[in-house]
């Protein structure tokens, strides 16, 4: 996925003085991913036992369940904690280092909980001679589904603190100093979980623009030297990753810098600043010597479309029921009682194919406000109501838009849906956003929100669309709550 800019100033910053090696922390060692193995191998024993017991605590409802022989027979108990171990693993479960999307590590453990599901039934049918209850299966699988999820959570909020605490930090160096080297810095400033701790920038001759000479990159932030002398900075500095940002860099030269970072357990990482180019919607072959990259062009074949859409009625139809019992009423009254004009408010979007439709949503303005002009970006706009500051905040405003997904206006999941005169200002490429259904949640929303500036919500909007599928809209669904609940970004 491309870099991104933020506008955040700098946290922590270097000085362009040798530092000393960072603090050693078990993050950066084998340790955590062993106390994670051998944490699940209890988790998974659990969750089989907790879900007979569950499942008998059901009698009643359920009718009675044979007795506890058959779920303690030892070749269950291994089938049980094998299959999750080998799962875990083949997900990568047990990688401390985590990827910059966070919205990968939420679709592995769901893609996880899922495979292991499958595969307990895989063993219920081949032990079949043992009568295992399927209710107990499916409870195993959901409960094992609890626990991945809890005990990353646990080890994520144990690292950031070792984080916060100056402990476990990944020393980085970033080769480029012009503009995708100053993305990049930006982009891993803003992951700050991740544990970036970047030390500064080597400047590189293919990387000079004219328009930034003279100006360092950041507040703090030194050149600590040309791409002659990385070697030596690399060791200077304990640095541990490389980035390369670099554009229109020969794969020569790659190559030789790559192999002058010779510290080990050092990585080289190259950026592209290609935003089309993305690695999942990818496939890499090769011809004769050379790897080649086909791109896939991001459509749906007609199974997954079907089930998309049907995925999209029914998680819309819930939330309306949901919606309308517990939510709207109350809402309604606060909004009539708090300004004057109408519940709702509607306005002309573009959608799927260029069709145009009505979007709905609460009124969280004032009547007077031109309703087509540029969306509040303050929180302290004097456009928004009392009410409104409040539904914008939480995006409860958003409720009314899953009558347009029952309608087929919108998907569930999917790009901003945008207002007619700033599609017409589009250029070529950016009407790719009109191949798919605008979405009421999105990438957007999830990792940006509205304080990024349209060309870089573009870039998600491009990344969702080459990469569709049903799970990466579970997977933003499931993200979704979370950044909702804090309202990063919503005005």
């Amino acid at each position: 996925m491309p870099m991104k800019m933020t506008s955040s100033p700098p946290t922590a910053a270097a000085s362009s003085a040798p530092v000393p090696a960072n603090q050693p922390s078990l993050w950066k060692t084998r340790f955590p991913a062993w106390v994670l193995l051998f944490g699940d191998v209890s988790g998974f024993l659990f969750a089989w036992l907790g879900a007979y017991l569950t499942r008998r605590a059901l009698n009643p409802l359920m009718g009675p369940i044979n007795d506890w022989g058959p779920y303690l027979e030892p070749k269950v108990l291994i089938s049980v904690v094998a299959l999750g171990l080998l799962n875990c693993m083949a997900f990568r479960m047990y990688y401390v280092r985590r990827r910059l999307s966070s919205i990968n590590a939420v679709g592995s453990l769901l893609k996880a909980s899922y495979h292991y599901l499958l595969y307990l039934a895989v063993m219920g049918y081949f032990l079949k001679h043992l009568d295992l209850g399927r209710a107990v299966i499916a409870l195993a699988g959901l409960y094992g589904f609890l626990w991945l999820y809890l005990s990353r959570t646990f080890f994520r909020v144990l690292k950031q603190r070792a984080l916060a605490a100056g402990r476990g930090s990944i020393r980085t160096l970033i080769v480029g100093s012009g503009p995708l080297g100053r993305d990049v810095e930006a982009s891993l400033r803003d992951h700050p979980e991740i544990g970036f701790e970047i030390v500064g920038f080597v400047s590189h001759p293919r990387d000079i623009d004219p328009a930034l000479a003279g100006q360092p990159p950041g507040p703090d932030m030194p050149i600590l030297g040309g791409a002659t002398e990385l070697a030596q900075t690399v060791a200077q500095h304990d640095i541990e990753d490389v980035f390369l940002a670099v554009p229109h860099l020969s794969p020569n030269d790659q190559l030789a810098l790559a192999n002058a970072v010779r510290r080990p357990g050092a990585r080289v990482q190259v950026v592209s600043n290609l935003f089309g180019v993305l690695v999942q919607a990818a496939n890499v072959e090769e011809i004769g010597r050379f790897p080649v990259v086909t791109l896939r062009d991001g459509r749906l074949p007609w199974s997954q479309t079907l089930a998309k859409r049907l995925f999209d009625l029914a998680t819309s139809l819930l939330g309306c029921l949901v919606w309308m019992l517990f939510f709207h009423w109350w809402i309604a009254l606060w909004i009539k009682l708090d300004s004057q004009g109408p519940v709702f408010f509607s306005q002309e979007r573009v959608g799927k194919d260029g069709r145009r439709f009505r979007l709905w949503k609460y009124r969280t303005m004032r009547t007077d406000s031109d309703p087509y002009a540029v969306a509040p970006f303050q929180s302290d706009d004097p456009r928004i109501t009392r009410a409104g500051r409040w539904l914008r905040k939480t995006s409860l405003d958003e409720l009314p838009q899953l009558w347009n997904v029952l309608r087929g206006d919108m998907a569930m999941v999917g790009p901003r849906p945008e207002m007619p005169f700033l599609v017409e200002r589009y250029e070529a490429w950016q009407r790719r956003r009109l191949d798919v259904k605008p979405g009421l949640t999105g990438l957007w929303q999830v990792i940006g929100r509205k304080n990024l500036p349209l060309h870089l919500n573009m870039e998600y909007d491009f990344y969702y669309i080459m990469n569709q599928s049903l799970w990466l809209d579970i997977e933003i669904l499931f993200r979704t709550v979370p950044a909702v609940l804090k309202g990063r970004g919503a005005f």
